[in-house]
């Protein structure tokens, strides 16, 4: 079976492409690029990571990606020892003492266990720093519990007054819960922001102009009593992982970050702010009457888009790609690198964004005040 790394290698350069080029059009980084090729799968913060850029790379090459999967997991599998005890013979033990062995390991790893959650270790990536803060008016005391993050990301469900504590060259920054309801308040070493459900924050914590942790909302208890968030220090996100939004969901509350986090590199939360834009009229007239989309791809793009309240639908594109589609009513569109799209609506351009921005956008029919329709363009933030 020829290596999955040489896969991509001879299937770059068939291409014609260099590392430098494919990085720049699929948003994944260099290194990761290099170590998919050297298969230098170690250099990953994680499983997901992995599979998630093995199957933008190769779909950015046009190889099968499940066969990609399948060889990865199937390698993978080879690389495992096999147990010594498929080739030794197995001792034969007395049944009692063997079982009265187990039952001190068993009694043995209890204690260990109570000990441990006794010490605050958590088995999600947490260590619980203090159980209860003393109250204080000095900033950055809450009367929650602490948790300090133990791995490359946490997921679990915090209750107001709650702090994460986030270590960077040997300092803390802690990150407190202040408030959960209709949204979520974060004190953050730069400031407070608000998050809805959905959406995810990029912070950089020591002001070195570097994005330091990921911050998305998963749920918020409709009553306040807390809300699920997860803290990841890997910031550069793979191209095709999944967003975490069910199918159920109105996918309008999606925010333009979100998407932004799974599809192209990370930008620094002070920025977020800017990509909200005005609604557009593209054109006007007296009947609504279908409307046609034209898209021409000028570089690699990842687009989803769901049109008169049908499935969602989610493609590949390569350069010199074109996409037609008539929409009655309405179409969301979601794409990762809008400057690599040339868009005309019924015949009339169309911008999607700036280079190197993610672009979500509804355009729908809407009626005017003064009588007749127009065809607008909105963010979906």
């Amino acid at each position: 079976m020829e290596p999955i790394g040489q896969k991509f290698k001879d299937a770059r350069k068939e291409k014609g492409l260099f590392i430098e080029q494919v990085s720049r059009e699929t948003n994944i980084s260099k290194k990761y690029i290099e170590a998919i090729e050297e298969e230098r799968f170690g250099d990953f913060p994680g499983e997901a990571y992995i599979t998630g850029f093995l199957r933008s790379y190769a779909g950015y090459l046009g190889l099968n990606v499940e066969e990609i999967i399948t060889i990865y997991k199937n390698t993978k599998l080879q690389e495992q020892p096999v147990p010594q005890e498929l080739f030794e013979p197995k001792p034969r033990f007395p049944m009692i003492p063997v079982a009265a062995g187990i039952a001190v390991l068993l009694a043995v790893s209890a204690g260990l266990i109570v000990f441990l959650n006794g010490r605050g270790l958590s088995g999600d990536g947490t260590k619980v720093v203090r159980e209860k803060a003393p109250v204080s008016d000095t900033k950055g005391k809450s009367d929650g519990k602490e948790y300090e993050m133990t791995s490359s990301f946490i997921e679990r469900r915090f209750a107001e007054g709650d702090t994460v504590v986030v270590r960077y060259r040997e300092l803390p920054y802690r990150i407190i819960i202040e408030k959960t309801g209709e949204q979520v308040t974060l004190s953050l070493p730069t400031g407070s922001v608000d998050l809805a459900k959905g959406r995810e924050l990029l912070a950089d914590l020591d002001s070195d102009s570097s994005n330091d942790i990921r911050i998305l909302v998963r749920e918020i208890d409709a009553q306040g009593k807390g809300a699920v968030l997860k803290f990841d220090r890997n910031t550069e996100a793979p191209a095709v992982v999944s967003s975490g939004i069910s199918s159920e969901e109105e996918l309008s509350n999606v925010s333009a970050a979100a998407v932004a986090a799974v599809v192209s590199p990370a930008v620094p939360a002070s920025t977020l702010t800017s990509r909200k834009q005005a609604e557009k009229v593209i054109f006007e007239s007296e009947n609504m009457l279908p409307f046609t989309i034209n898209l021409t791809f000028r570089g690699y793009c990842l687009m989803r888009y769901e049109s008169d309240g049908g499935r969602r639908e989610e493609r590949y594109f390569h350069k010199g790609d074109t996409f037609r589609l008539d929409v009655s009513k309405s179409i969301k569109i979601w794409l990762s690198n809008a400057s690599s799209v040339s868009a005309a609506v019924n015949n009339i351009d169309y911008s999607f964004g700036s280079a190197g921005s993610v672009s979500a956008k509804i355009i729908r029919w809407s009626e005017k005040p003064g009588g007749g329709y127009a065809v607008k363009a909105f963010p979906l933030y």
